[in-house]
């Protein structure tokens, strides 16, 4: 690994780092992921069909806040591919199915949404891609309120179900509509580093989400900045990265660096790579928490990751530093067989 690079990848994430010091996180109104790498699809549509194969799958579960009562819980899935790559020159059309269910608390409060996301994508000389994506979902929010106490139900020395809540509740369910955009370059120069960054904008529409009457609740823009490098060294490769989302008042980042190392090796016959690896890497959320992650890939087609946060922000002592675990699990895949032999190979 050359001392430039690596002096480069410690700017980026100086970068990152200086503009979480302006800022007082606060978890904002939307989903998200400690392993955002692995969640591409609510980090920027123009990721649709950026995988490293014909195909990609894509799940994640996080669960948070067990230790304070019942937890908050997150699912994930995501399905894209990248189409007339063959007829295009390079060019791609990436599209991309997602979903996501938000859970929150004893009320079940949350999000539903389903997601259609479409990228163009154009060369920019022989070794970058330049994307840009758009998204439209339709969601629904919604709360289990039975069995919930109000402040009017409780008549001085004691609860009493029986009183009026006096709450203005209109719906249990509201539907809406959204809309998103992103744009996405990345490259690789000659010596073996590659690099992406990209940047999006979600709920554009700023769409009602009210639950009560007159209660004036949309969804703020939230304003998405990531990027990542990715350094090849002699056994170890270096992955550097950084996301930068901004929701209103509530700014997150996240940065931090993954290391892996190549088991069994690759054919020395055909161009199959087929050999598996072993991803360690550590995050850390600006004011909140700190995050172990390992990951194990199989054969460079299954990889599965586990990450967890240590709370070190305010609630650290409340919650006795447990924050919340993370699953994912991603599946690439080739629609036909594209191995060749190599040549003067023998066997």
């Amino acid at each position: 690994m050359s001392s430039y690079w690596t002096y480069r990848a410690f700017v980026l994430l100086g970068i990152a780092a200086a503009l979480a010091g302006c800022i007082e996180p606060v978890r904002g109104q939307d989903v998200h992921f400690a392993q955002f790498h692995n969640t591409p699809l609510v980090v920027d549509p123009a990721l649709a069909g950026s995988g490293e194969g014909d195909q990609r799958v894509a799940l994640a579960h996080r669960q948070q806040w067990t230790s304070i009562g019942v937890p908050f819980r997150t699912q994930y899935f995501s399905y894209d591919l990248p189409v007339l790559r063959d007829r295009l020159g390079g060019r791609y059309i990436g599209v991309g199915l997602s979903a996501f269910t938000d859970k929150a608390g004893t009320t079940g409060f949350g999000d539903t949404q389903g997601a259609l996301s479409v990228a163009y994508a154009l060369r920019m000389g022989e070794r970058s891609t330049v994307a840009l994506g758009m998204q439209a979902a339709y969601g629904q929010r919604s709360a289990v309120l039975e069995g919930m106490r109000w402040d009017s139900q409780y008549n001085g020395a004691g609860y009493d179900p029986s009183l009026p809540t006096n709450e203005l509740i209109t719906n249990q369910r509201r539907s809406f509509m959204d809309l998103a955009a992103g744009l996405m370059a990345r490259g690789e120069l000659r010596n073996g580093v590659s690099w992406l960054a990209g940047a999006s904008s979600f709920h554009l529409t700023q769409p009602s989400v009210d639950l009560l009457s007159g209660g004036g609740d949309r969804l703020l823009r939230r304003y998405m900045a990531h990027c990542e490098v990715r350094i090849p060294g002699q056994r170890w490769t270096w992955s550097p990265r950084a996301m930068v989302a901004q929701q209103g008042g509530t700014r997150e980042i996240l940065y931090g660096a993954m290391m892996h190392r190549r088991i069994g090796q690759d054919s020395r016959f055909t161009t199959d790579k087929n050999s598996s690896a072993l991803h360690l890497g550590c995050f850390h959320r600006w004011g909140d928490a700190v995050i172990p992650t390992l990951q194990f890939e199989w054969k460079r087609k299954l990889v599965a990751g586990l990450s967890y946060d240590v709370n070190i922000g305010k609630l650290r002592t409340q919650t006795g530093f447990r924050g919340g675990a993370e699953l994912s699990l991603q599946w690439i895949g080739m629609f036909k067989d594209t191995r060749v032999r190599l040549p003067n190979s023998k066997g």
